[in-house]
């Protein structure tokens, strides 16, 4: 089967997310990530992985999985893998705010690994002018639709190796900080191995600004990242010898998503440790959304 080319916004947005496997001493958990082109010295680029803290956290072995290039044009029927052994705290760089639920680690020699391994990946980055910034947020309106790619519950197509996209809206306003935290909330079906995928407004075609009016056009933003979903507690019957009553956590659908601003801020710090600064036509912490 002949693919069409990857040209649109949505074609593009498959590729930016990474399958991610945290290996520790005793389990394996799963998770997504996503690539944030930045720039570097001398006009060379530096791709950043964006996920969350407790993706990576604890894991001593991680394993990253990506679409793999037929060509420079186009994604082939194929993954590419690589693990990192020796995986440590020194590897990545959390948000300073231990309530912050954001991670981030420099990408480029996992790429070129995959590249040197005879399989090169097939990946878009977000740009960091993609971020949401104070002025787009307060031009939305309370509810929105959204956009999420990831790998609920680890599932991805196999055969093209494809994450899955799923749709919802803004539970809380966008330009609202939930319980005085950088993030809001979505109503969207959010699982384990969703955590850490980007949250994007995507609208093609024609969209309505918070002034009722209506615009063609598309517009693309990167909100933030999901890190968490809200549970309830029900109870269960069991049905063995003797009837007895379970308690477990029921997901309520409201993801918890930190916004963009949180995300620069995470990669500032990053950038810190490398000694480098982040430009400020990139945008900062403090006019973005």
């Amino acid at each position: 089967m002949v693919r069409p080319p990857v040209e649109t916004i949505a074609d593009q947005l498959f590729f930016t997310t990474v399958f991610i496997e945290a290996f520790t001493p005793t389990a394996r958990s799963t998770g997504t990530g996503f690539i944030i082109n930045y720039p570097g010295e001398n006009g060379s680029t530096l791709p950043v992985l964006i996920t969350n803290k407790h993706v990576l956290d604890g894991a001593h072995q991680v394993a990253f999985t990506m679409a793999a290039a037929e060509n420079a044009s186009q994604p082939a029927s194929r993954g590419t893998r690589m693990v990192v052994t020796g995986f440590n705290a020194q590897t990545w760089l959390g948000h300073p705010d231990s309530n912050v639920d954001i991670g981030a680690m420099l990408f480029g020699e996992i790429l070129k690994a995959m590249v040197d391994n005879g399989a090169a990946p097939f990946y878009r980055g977000f740009d960091p002018e993609q971020l949401a910034t104070q002025e787009t947020a307060d031009s939305l309106d309370a509810i929105e639709q959204i956009t999420m790619i990831g790998y609920p519950n680890g599932l991805f197509d196999q055969a093209s190796m494809l994450p899955i996209a799923r749709r919802g809206q803004t539970a809380t306003p966008i330009f609202n900080d939930y319980n005085n935290l950088p993030a809001f909330l979505i109503d969207a079906s959010v699982f384990p191995g969703s955590s850490g995928s980007p949250v994007v407004l995507y609208d093609r075609g024609t969209y309505t600004t918070r002034d009722g009016v209506t615009r063609v056009g598309t517009r693309m933003a990167l909100l933030g990242v999901v890190a968490a979903v809200h549970t309830r507690q029900v109870n269960g019957v069991v049905q063995m010898v003797k009837a007895g009553v379970a308690t477990f956590d029921d997901m309520i659908d409201l993801g918890i998503v930190f916004k963009s601003s949180a995300i620069q801020e995470t990669v500032f710090a990053l950038y810190g440790t490398l000694g480098l600064s982040l430009p400020v036509s990139t945008g900062t912490p403090g006019n973005l959304a």
